[in-house]
């Protein structure tokens, strides 16, 4: 059994090596990096500064965002080695996704784009002005919780697409981990690119959503010696049952819901699909029905999954693991409310991707002292239900307690050292108003007229 020094023994080292990835600025960033993980009550980075954990003047939490610098492979190693090994013949699951971080006041910044933004007006757009963020974060398949690790997490540049940033973090990852990986996403990334790309890598399975209008294809018959090779089979339209084909495989049975009722679910597996524009990377098409105990059904339409990639994954292993991939909502909620993930209001696109680096890095110390904290239970908490025993803390619970945890395990940052008092800025001084920027609109362009 593993003692509670034991385990505080392990968090110091992993603290150890993320500090020693650190080069500019790094006491202070790594000092940031504290308060963040461990203050409850901060409203904006400048509040951290309060933080007893935080041991600079205020002003030196933005020099360290301006100047902070890091070896990002060594970084990353670090990272991957604080994730629990796969059993033999496993592998470690990812949810890649992309969230938006508003920016609509800060003309300023260049690059800025429309980005999706909830609004609960009815009639009003579901838009504003800001940046997207790719993440790719760590989940767990068996075991419950919301804890989702952010591995990677890239500013999505208006000139490329969420799919082409991800790719990128997936390629990253496997040159970085020799392990197999599943890695889990919504119907943005049903896209030919995105299962082409994946195609290339040898250790990587895509458990993807599909929209119910896409156009699918069968492998192309046997040639018949005449005329050119066909390159697709027959059309497989999702829309229109009358163009599906029977399925290669079918599984039927009985499980229970999260409040214990029985439902029956039906999957159906069709082999050697394929999109139009990608002929060469075939995948596995899977159907997913749901039935109450009455034979009515569960939602309106079923669920498209594909399975690509050139390692094979079950259809109901691909199902268990696409069913996790809400917890990536988790972290997206935790890191805005409680991470100030969208308060930060940083002066550059620098400064503003090295926050988001920061933040995740907070996530990470709560993710590695989950095991070690205590479960704080809130009063108006008590009546919910107890947890498993031997279940962590959830991100709230070791967020509350991370601040008494920190004591006891020490920092490797070096103490400020008193400089005396800064000349400033020079008498005369005038700096120059800075660049405004128009906001880029990605729309299609429309075609002149012709008069």
């Amino acid at each position: 059994m593993i003692t509670q020094e034991v385990a505080r023994e392990y968090i110091r080292q992993f603290r150890t090596d993320v500090y020693g990835t650190f080069y500019g600025r790094a006491d202070a960033t790594f000092d940031l990096i504290d308060a963040l993980a461990s203050d409850t009550q901060a409203r904006s980075p400048v509040e951290l500064s309060l933080s007893p954990f935080f041991r600079h003047q205020y002003s030196s939490l933005y020099k360290g965002m301006k100047a902070w610098k890091y070896d990002e492979a060594a970084l990353d190693m670090v990272l991957l080695r604080a994730l629990p090994e796969p059993e033999a013949g496993g592998y470690r699951l990812w949810v890649l996704d992309e969230t938006p971080r508003r920016r609509q006041y800060a003309p300023t910044l260049p690059d800025r784009g429309y980005v999706h933004a909830p609004n609960p007006v009815r009639g009003n757009k579901p838009i504003t002005i800001g940046y997207n963020y790719s993440v790719l974060a760590h989940i767990n398949l068996e075991g419950g919780g919301t804890w989702a690790p952010p591995w990677a997490i890239d500013r999505t540049p208006t000139a490329w697409t969420g799919v082409e940033v991800g790719l990128t973090q997936v390629i990253r990852l496997v040159l970085s981990d020799d392990h197999w990986h599943v890695i889990t996403a919504d119907s943005r990334y049903g896209t030919p690119l995105y299962v082409a790309g994946l195609y290339q890598c040898a250790n990587v399975t895509g458990v993807t959503r599909l929209r119910a209008y896409r156009n699918l294809y069968h492998k192309p018959p046997p040639y018949n010696r005449k005329g050119r090779p066909r390159i697709h089979g027959d059309v497989f339209k999702l829309h229109k049952s009358d163009t599906w084909s029977e399925p290669d495989e079918r599984h039927e049975f009985i499980e229970q819901d999260a409040k214990g009722r029985e439902t029956r679910a039906v999957i159906q597996v069709w082999e050697e699909m394929h999109f139009q524009k990608a002929p060469h990377c075939p995948f596995t098409l899977v159907k997913i029905t749901s039935y109450n105990a009455d034979g009515q059904l569960r939602f309106k339409h079923p669920m498209w999954l594909i399975v690509s990639g050139r390692r094979c994954l079950p259809a109901k292993q691909a199902r268990m693991a696409y069913r996790r991939r809400p917890v990536g909502e988790h972290l997206f909620r935790f890191v805005k409310r409680h991470l100030l993930f969208e308060t930060a209001q940083m002066g550059s696109v620098e400064q503003d991707e090295r926050w988001s680096t920061v933040v995740g890095l907070a996530y990470w110390n709560l993710y590695v002292s989950r095991d070690v904290v205590e479960r704080s239970v809130r009063p108006w908490e008590r009546y919910k239900p107890a947890p498993p025993v031997g279940q962590p803390a959830t991100p709230s619970q070791a967020r509350r307690y991370f601040g008494r945890l920190l004591p006891k395990l020490g920092t490797p940052a070096s103490a400020p050292q008193p400089r005396g008092k800064s000349p400033g800025r020079a008498q005369g001084d005038r700096p120059q108003p800075r660049e405004r920027f128009k906001v880029v609109y990605k729309g299609k362009k429309r075609s002149p007229s012709v008069a």
